[in-house]
């Protein structure tokens, strides 16, 4: 069986680079990690006091990854979860 790491890289893999897509109403996205999303985490990856699209852009998949892990599985505790789920 895949790990989560194993499939949250595979998520990662399949969603990409950076866009930003005035019609989508994400916003600017990484890797799936959208703009709103780095700022409810207080994501200021440039340490300059804001989440802005330049944030966005230098996200890198490890940090996807674990953002995708330590938020998404880890936080909802979805591993307590019965193994047939």
């Amino acid at each position: 069986m895949q790990t989560v790491r194993q499939i949250a890289q595979q998520i990662v893999d399949r969603e990409g680079s950076p866009v930003n897509d005035p019609n989508d109403p994400g916003g600017a996205t990484n890797f799936g990690v959208t703009i709103h999303t780095m700022r409810r985490l207080g994501l200021d990856l440039d340490h300059d006091g804001d989440v802005v699209k330049h944030d966005v852009q230098i996200l890198s998949s490890a940090q996807v990854v674990d953002i995708f892990i330590q938020h998404y599985f880890e936080g909802p505790l979805i591993a307590q979860f019965p193994q047939p789920l």
